[in-house]
């Protein structure tokens, strides 16, 4: 039983999400996953490149990464940003 709707769908659909959720296998939630990730990077670079339009893609990857992963995990990563420290909502 949905104890909290809370959702712009009705409950039947909700109802209908929950129960795919529950019998879906493994290797497909995870497939979906990794779309929303792929989707959530492609929307965060957008608006890197939106904020910075002179930067390289390679800046802008970096942007990213920190954005990504925090801004000490992308340093020891891939080094200190050529700018010096980035603000991850920058």
């Amino acid at each position: 039983m949905i104890a909290s709707h809370g959702s712009d769908s009705s409950l039947a659909t909700s109802k209908l999400l929950l129960e795919y959720w529950r019998t879906a296998p493994s290797w497909q939630k995870l497939q979906a996953i990794n779309d929303l990730n792929a989707a959530l990077k492609i929307l965060a670079l957008s608006d890197l490149r939106r904020r910075h339009p002179t930067e390289s893609d390679a800046q802008l990857q970096r942007r990213l990464a920190t954005r990504w992963l925090g801004a000490e995990l992308a340093e020891r990563v891939y080094g200190p940003h050529a700018d010096g420290h980035i603000d991850a909502t920058e």
